[in-house]
């Protein structure tokens, strides 16, 4: 899907799933324009963020080279001014771990710590995560899952199963919260000639600490298992996302990777189309976090 994204000055790109719909145009002035969209079977449209939180996130990276860039609001969609036309998602898949990636991450972390630290407004809903929501739903209620969940749940077999459940529903009850990005991810980043901008306020949220935090280093982990290579470069990127914050996940990194990776097979499943084989590969990579 994300692939498929374009380095021509001159054109236009479109993609996405059911999920979510991206667009990427290249604008007057130089720069690119990210317009996004709820895809056509989303569950829930986008948070709206005030202006004047919005102008204070977009403060948090003052004279930095990386940046928060909460979007324009018109009607369902965000559009967002940026400088580059490439996710940090498309440069670890093409080029693999690199020193600039690290320094994105490093700065994805900086920013997260930096949004985290703000009073929560009072206009942001009280709510977890909605990628949390989703999975919430598909590991608890059978109606929800469809086959992808079926076969899942037989390969992991039910002592796993019910430690996958487990884990997501301690974070979904834990009442802690901090002004949270709510889905920062790989393709979220935008990488620039600078340094990064990281898209930000389509679900914006109350949620602990870990949970952002977690949903970046869980992406990665599943990006290392799936593109492979040396491991010690990977871990490098760990490291340098956890620097940029403060501090890691601990012991629990593995629930977090197993929460990520199970809600990135859930909206393939749900929003792309749904392998058998798929689900096993995820499975057997499930199983090996859950038995860590």
């Amino acid at each position: 899907m994300t692939s498929a994204e374009t380095t021509d000055r001159d054109a236009s790109h479109v993609y996405g799933t059911g999920l979510l719909r991206t667009a990427i145009r290249p604008r007057p002035d130089g720069g690119w324009l990210w317009s996004r969209e709820p895809g056509p079977q989303a569950p829930h449209a986008f948070t709206t963020v005030p202006p004047a939180l919005a102008a204070l996130i977009r403060g948090l990276g003052h004279g930095g080279p990386y940046h928060l860039v909460p979007g324009r609001e018109e009607g369902t969609k965000r559009h967002y001014q940026v400088t580059g036309n490439e996710s940090l998602a498309i440069r670890l898949l093409r080029d693999g771990p690199t020193a600039q990636a690290e320094a994105a991450l490093r700065g994805v972390g900086t920013l997260l710590g930096r949004l985290h630290g703000l009073t929560p407004h009072s206009s942001v809903p009280p709510r977890r995560p909605a990628g949390l929501g989703r999975l919430t739903r598909w590991l608890s209620d059978e109606a929800e899952g469809g086959p992808a969940r079926k076969l899942l749940r037989t390969s992991l077999g039910e002592l796993r199963w019910g430690i996958l459940d487990a884990w997501c529903s301690e974070v979904a009850a834990d009442t802690r919260g901090v002004l949270s990005h709510g889905s920062p991810s790989l393709g979220a980043t935008v990488m620039c000639a600078t340094g990064a901008e990281l898209l930000t306020g389509e679900d914006l949220c109350l949620a602990p600490w870990y949970v952002d935090l977690g949903w970046v280093a869980g992406e990665l982990v599943e990006l290392a298992w799936r593109q492979g290579g040396t491991h010690s470069r990977w871990q490098a990127l760990l490291t340098a996302l956890y620097a940029g914050y403060g501090c890691d996940l601990g012991t629990r990194w593995n629930r977090a990777a197993a929460l990520r990776s199970a809600l990135h097979l859930h909206d393939f499943s749900a929003y792309v189309a749904w392998h058998p084989q798929e689900v096993q590969r995820y499975a057997g990579f499930l199983t090996f976090l859950i038995d860590l």
